[in-house]
């Protein structure tokens, strides 16, 4: 519930107060300014709510676990390499004993209207696909949970943030 209120009140602030519609200097400027309140929207109302420790937004947060919600496999866009703009790697299939771990909400025009469809993970564990860990995927947010590593949230009795 958290990850949730914290998703729609950045795509809210970007689009309705820093979006300004062009591709000049002053929507990078806006972006920049926009990603700075996110740094400190997703500590407010996420990390300390959930008793989670400090990081930075848009790395891997090591207490923010990602689970398919959908069954034992969902569709993603796995990263042609560990981390680049190529979204094209063969693996397009996640299955559910993938350990993933949450980075950022992701859209595609950092500078138009954002909905965050998708959710930035990082590969840290996959029995079956080892030599995949470390890269980083795409997966719609309405196919996947987000979870306390240890399956609950300090100071609650819910098992999801």
């Amino acid at each position: 519930m958290l990850m949730t209120r914290f998703r729609l009140a950045g795509r809210e602030l970007f689009n309705n107060y820093f979006r300004t519609g062009g591709r000049d200097d002053a929507a990078w400027q806006a972006l920049e300014r926009f990603t700075t309140l996110e740094e400190h929207l997703f500590t407010a109302l996420v990390a300390h709510p959930a008793g989670l420790p400090d990081s930075v937004y848009g790395f891997p947060h090591p207490s923010i676990s990602v689970r398919l919600n959908c069954g034992s496999e969902a569709p993603w866009l796995l990263n042609r390499d560990l981390d680049s703009g190529y979204w094209d790697h063969p693996q397009a299939m996640v299955t559910s004993d993938a350990e993933l771990q949450f980075a950022r909400f992701f859209d595609w025009d950092v500078l138009d209207l954002i909905d965050y469809q998708y959710v930035r993970v990082v590969v840290k564990a996959w029995p079956s696909h080892p030599e995949l860990v470390g890269k980083h995927a795409l997966i719609e947010c309405r196919l996947v949970e987000f979870r306390h590593p240890d399956g609950f949230v300090a100071g609650t009795s819910l098992p999801t943030i």
